[in-house]
């Protein structure tokens, strides 16, 4: 399948108007891990509906509102599905999300970069999610789909800009975080329903010997340990975070995050000592400091 750049550069990816409840607010937190210790009671903030006026969310469920679904797997953008990997994301909050509401979410291509025949092309796009009343702008999503070995198909030549450089000094902050073998499964109950990360056969095709963990749920969870660590457990504090996919996560591995206290990060599966998000990096709008407690 040769790669249609025109189609591809103009897809007209669907707008989403998503009502979310404080329900599903509670969910994607209990999805990315939250919730674990149940006597942890700044997590109960974000996975208790019942808390009500308390009730925060964590912020990196902007992943997850007014999303499209997987579009670029679909027949007519002329892409191999199963030769797509999520390389990067960054995501930019401009305002706190609240625990229930109305969203629209904006989907736009802005770039299609080719490396050349045999080579893998990217998939440059961003979503703005708005609240669908006010027009407040929460948040914007940067992300890059790297198309494996599809590349000669005439793209964009130009590198894109280089990753975040990690301090060469040993890590000061680290938290490990235990993934459940059922969590790829739970996690794609927040609309990510692509086979990959339920599917055997699906994921044989793709190269892995079984389902992987969805790359935002390791996201997610990378979010609200960085949260912890360097941020107080405070949403608002959250002004941006950049990151690139490594590798993949197994359900029921165990993830270490390792961070500098200048926002830098990476994080690894304990039980293959392998980096799975790299050159990760954290903006935040007060430095609360304090160790996970």
């Amino acid at each position: 399948m040769t790669i249609d750049l025109a189609r591809l550069l103009a897809y007209p990816v669907p707008e989403v108007r998503q009502k979310y409840t404080s329900h599903q607010s509670a969910f994607y937190a209990l999805s990315t891990g939250m919730g674990q210790d149940p006597l942890d009671e700044r997590h109960l903030d974000f996975v208790d509906p019942n808390r009500e006026a308390a009730q925060r969310v964590l912020p990196s469920m902007a992943l997850v509102l007014g999303y499209p679904g997987f579009w670029l797997v679909r027949p007519d953008t002329t892409v191999d599905p199963t030769r797509i990997l999520h390389g990067t994301q960054e995501v930019e909050w401009q305002s706190t999300l609240p625990p229930s509401g109305e969203v629209i979410g904006r989907t736009r291509v802005v770039r299609v970069v080719d490396r050349g025949e045999g080579k893998h092309g990217m998939v440059e796009s961003e979503r703005t999610i708005l609240d669908a009343h006010s027009g407040e702008l929460y948040a914007t999503l940067r992300q890059v789909h790297v198309l494996r070995g599809q590349g000669g198909f005439g793209g964009d030549p130009t590198p894109l800009p280089s990753a975040h450089a990690l301090p060469e000094r040993p890590p000061e902050l680290v938290v490990e975080l235990a993934t459940r073998p059922e969590q790829a499964l739970l996690y794609r109950l927040n609309g990510d329903l692509f086979a990959l990360h339920a599917d055997p056969a699906m994921a044989r095709r793709s190269g892995f010997a079984r389902p992987i963990l969805h790359g935002m749920c390791v996201a997610g969870m990378a979010t609200h340990a960085l949260m912890r660590l360097l941020a107080g457990d405070e949403p608002s504090c959250m002004q941006s975070i950049k990151l690139r996919f490594s590798a993949a996560v197994f359900p029921g591995e165990t993830v270490r995050v390792e961070a500098w206290r200048d926002g830098s990060f990476r994080a690894r599966v304990v039980e293959r000592n392998e980096v799975v998000l790299d050159n990760g990096h954290l903006n935040i709008k007060t430095i609360a400091g304090g160790e996970l407690a």
